[in-house]
C-alpha cells in the first residue's frame, strides 16, 4: 500500500473515532453500533501487516500519545520509529514482508470466562 493511501486510512479513522467521542460526551453512545466495523478493520489490517504491523498501528493510534505526552518506540538499534505517519508506514511496510503467517482469527470469549474474568478483578487476582 502507498503512503498516501495508508494515510488517508489513517486519517479516516482518526475521524470516525473523534466523531464517536463527540457524541458520546452529547450523552449518545455508539459503541456497541461502531464495534463490528473496528474489527473488521482491525482483522484487515492484520490480514495485510501480520499481527505485528496492526500492533503498531494500534499502538500509534490510540496510545502513542496519551495525554499530550508521546511515547517513543524504537527499533533494536535504538532508532526512533513510529513517530508520525510516514515512518509508522515504514515500519509496517517492513512488517508486511516479514508476515508470513496465514491470518487466523480469535478464538472468542464465552459469556462465562467474561464473567470470571471480571470477577476475579474485581476480587483482585
Amino acid at each position: 500500500m502507498n503512503q498516501q493511501v495508508f494515510t488517508h486510512i489513517l486519517d479516516k479513522i482518526r475521524d470516525k473515532s473523534k466523531r464517536i467521542d463527540e457524541l458520546y460526551e452529547l450523552g449518545i453512545d455508539l459503541i456497541n453500533f461502531s464495534d463490528d466495523s473496528n474489527e473488521v478493520i482491525n482483522i484487515l489490517l492484520e490480514v495485510y501487516y501480520g499481527k505485528e504491523g496492526a500492533d503498531w498501528i494500534s499502538w500509534y493510534l490510540w496510545e502513542h500519545d496519551i495525554k499530550g505526552g508521546k511515547y517513543q518506540a524504537t527499533d533494536k538499534d535504538g532508532n526512533p520509529i513510529c513517530y508520525d505517519d510516514r515512518s509508522l508506514w515504514e515500519e509496517v511496510e517492513r512488517c508486511r514482508l516479514e508476515n508470513k503467517a496465514e491470518y487466523e482469527l480469535p478464538i472468542p470469549i464465552t459469556d462465562e470466562a467474561r464473567t470470571e474474568m471480571i470477577n476475579m478483578i474485581a476480587k483482585g487476582f
